[in-house]
């Protein structure tokens, strides 16, 4: 979600979803002459964060099937010590070596990323939303729309296209799991849109996000559910393009400390 705050300019923060628990890093990187902030999940090299410059990415999936798979290969039981290396982490970390967030759209979209994608600095907001028809058959082809945020307007996506109705969980009355699916991200979309008027500032935000009035785990922002194999929410991240900072609450993760002496060091490439 993004929306435009008094006093703090453009806040963009989302809600982490895995079917596994992460082991979460917290990550500076100085390389080709730009400072870079990110949250990275160590199993799959996922990544979202800020640079020095302010532009902000956070993402959520829209081709899930093939995210359910890389999430599958990160969480497996019989390979906990393979590393899956995901591919939407590496076009995230090359975007943010950019300095606005239009090149920074640019960026992605010449990568061809999929996703529901919040794109930001302290005075542009932009929502992307990308994926591939036929990703595993021979027709395999990329679609995007993009726009630009008023800063009278306020965004919210999840797990399902808007510009691109036919990406993410669809209701398909032939597979019972992903019908389920998309009646979640409905209503978790729905849930956040009613209260997205009411955020001042980015405790609210976060407030909002941690909603969990609904008795089903699975129709909350946030989702707590320990049904083994289900999708938990795993961490809140939020970024404020203005101040240049990097916000991650834990919910069902593991925090490696291994490179916090060495933040704000000249150690970290």
């Amino acid at each position: 979600m993004a929306k435009h705050l008094p006093d703090y300019g453009w806040v963009i923060a989302k809600n982490r979803d895995r079917n596994y628990k992460p082991v979460v890093s917290i990550k500076q990187s100085n390389r080709n002459g730009v400072q870079r902030l990110y949250i990275q999940d160590d199993k799959t090299r996922y990544t979202e964060g800020v640079n020095e410059y302010g532009v902000a990415i956070l993402s959520a999936s829209i081709m899930v099937k093939k995210d359910e798979k890389e999430g599958a290969a990160a969480g497996s039981d019989d390979q906990s010590d393979r590393t899956y290396y995901a591919p939407d982490g590496y076009r995230i970390r090359t975007a943010l070596f950019k300095k606005t967030a239009k090149s920074a759209l640019n960026t992605l979209i010449s990568m061809q990323i999929p996703g529901n994608t919040i794109i930001a600095d302290n005075n542009d907001c932009y929502i992307l939303e990308g994926a591939f028809r036929d990703y595993h058959g021979p027709n395999k082809k990329y679609e995007y729309r993009f726009k630009k945020l008023k800063k009278t307007d306020g965004i919210v996506r999840t797990n399902h296209g808007i510009d691109l109705p036919w990406a993410g969980y669809q209701q398909n009355k032939d597979n019972p799991h992903e019908k389920a699916s998309r009646r979640s991200s409905e209503n978790r979309l729905k849930v956040v849109l009613k209260q997205l008027k009411s955020i001042k500032t980015p405790e609210d935000m976060l407030q909002v996000l941690s909603s969990r009035e609904e008795k089903d785990p699975q129709m909350n922002p946030m989702r707590m559910d320990d049904r083994r194999k289900s999708m938990k929410t795993t961490g809140q991240l939020m970024v404020i393009p203005q101040e240049r900072t990097l916000h991650y609450r834990p919910t069902y993760s593991e925090i490696s400390l291994k490179n916090y002496n060495n933040l704000n060091t000249n150690k970290n490439k």
